[in-house]
């Protein structure tokens, strides 16, 4: 008896502890030749980052995003300065280790009005090879910079 439950605790920790790789994104409608554009967002402490952007698929070269615009807000007298950054990751679906970054400069400003921004992800899939791309913020304060991601796309 004592055997079998050691083997069903070793199952159970087996299963609890095994990494599932799972992706959750929005499905994004991008045939050839056409974009989509999209709005995404994420919140961390005293802070908002909202981006917009176009994700697209050329009949040659494959898929791509551009990311056209951001907004950063601060909530509830937040201080700061304005050197937060804005982040896009963007590859082939499930992009899951967050890698093949585009990174802004340091030195988003975080006013709450819109500013340009133009971080380019291209070539990243041909066919109907799925692409995931998301974002990071860095909001910039006074100690530890609190940070997010926002949810994905996919398409």
């Amino acid at each position: 008896m004592f055997l079998v439950s050691i083997k069903k605790a070793l199952a159970v920790g087996f299963l609890v502890c095994t990494f599932v790789e799972v992706s959750v994104a929005r499905d994004i409608p991008v045939g050839i030749g056409k974009n989509h554009d999209f709005t995404l967002t994420c919140k961390a402490g005293n802070f908002i980052g909202v981006i917009e952007g176009t994700a697209g698929r050329h009949f040659q070269t494959g898929k791509w995003v551009h990311t056209k615009r951001y907004k950063i807000t601060r909530l509830n007298g937040q201080s700061g300065g304005n050197k937060a950054n804005v982040n896009l990751s963007a590859g082939k679906a499930p992009n899951l280790d967050r890698g093949n970054m585009v990174y802004s400069p340091d030195r988003m400003i975080q006013d709450g009005k819109w500013h340009d921004l133009n971080l380019v992800r291209q070539n990243l899939a041909v066919g109907n090879a799925r692409v995931e791309a998301f974002y990071e913020f860095i909001f910039d304060k006074s100690g530890p910079d609190p940070r997010c991601w926002t949810e994905a796309i996919r398409f």
